[in-house]
């Protein structure tokens, strides 16, 4: 059977005390599909890592995830909580709470560059990110952020990246963005 995503507001009064045993299988289905949607992606370094040439003082989208996955709790319409595209973005598709979390191990090939790492929100900056000062090039650095936002049908979420000053590559060793419905 269907299941149906539905507020928080609306499972709370669905599975209100059940002294007349009227929560119905629906309920229970029907706020699990509102709760449990996920996805994310993740870079996978089986050969090498990923390369980033020409990091400028303007934001560039990460583009170095390789593998894609969505999930509902229904099988039979896995996926319909978020989309994720191969614009490396997660698209939501219901209103919600999710929490979105980004992690990256990188190094930059310069020394004394300030990198700064922010999710964005249908192309703009979104509410916080991330600076790492890195002081030696070949060093590897790691970055990460979590955050727990509303987010209404048809919005999507990616994460960019920035240096402040010159021309700098960056290697990727390690990353995931993902997003997970919480409410």
């Amino acid at each position: 059977m269907a299941q149906t995503e539905r507020d928080n507001i609306t499972n709370r009064l669905n599975l209100a005390d059940n002294i007349a045993g009227d929560i119905s299988e629906e309920d229970v289905r029907d706020s699990l599909a509102s709760t449990m949607g996920y996805g994310g992606m993740v870079l996978q370094t089986v050969g090498s890592p990923a390369l980033m040439p020409g990091l400028t003082s303007a934001y560039t989208l990460i583009d170095i995830f390789d593998s894609i996955t969505a999930q509902s709790v229904d099988v039979n319409t896995a996926g319909t909580s978020l989309v994720l595209s191969p614009d490396w973005r997660i698209t939501f598709n219901s209103n919600g709470i999710y929490k979105i979390d980004f992690y990256a191990s990188l190094n930059i090939g310069t020394n004394g560059i300030l990198v700064t790492i922010a999710p964005f929100l249908n192309g703009s900056v979104d509410i916080v990110d991330v600076q790492e000062f890195f002081p030696v090039g070949p060093d590897t650095h790691s970055v990460a952020f979590s955050m727990i936002v509303s987010r209404t049908a048809g919005d999507f979420t990616d994460v960019r990246v920035k240096v402040d000053v010159g021309t700098v590559n960056s290697t990727f060793l390690a990353g995931s963005l993902s997003a997970h419905r919480v409410g």
